[in-house]
């Protein structure tokens, strides 16, 4: 059961760092200023996460349901 509460907090956490300012500057530093290419890969963390977060679902309604 702490499988999914796990896959669950860690999509939440990959979700939630590209919108910290030293993520963003990193980033920003590391593209070299490409506004573009920041924003891709924010979301490109924001789909990771929400990936991670329904697969925690979806193990938490196969353990809640046998």
């Amino acid at each position: 059961m702490n499988f999914p509460l796990f896959l669950i907090l860690i999509g939440a956490v990959v979700m939630i760092q590209p919108r910290t300012k030293r993520w963003q500057s990193r980033m920003a530093a590391h593209f070299k200023g490409d506004e573009k290419r920041v924003k891709q890969r924010a979301n490109t963390f924001f789909l990771l996460g929400f990936a991670f977060i329904m697969a925690g679902l979806a193990y938490l309604y196969q353990a809640v349901g046998s």
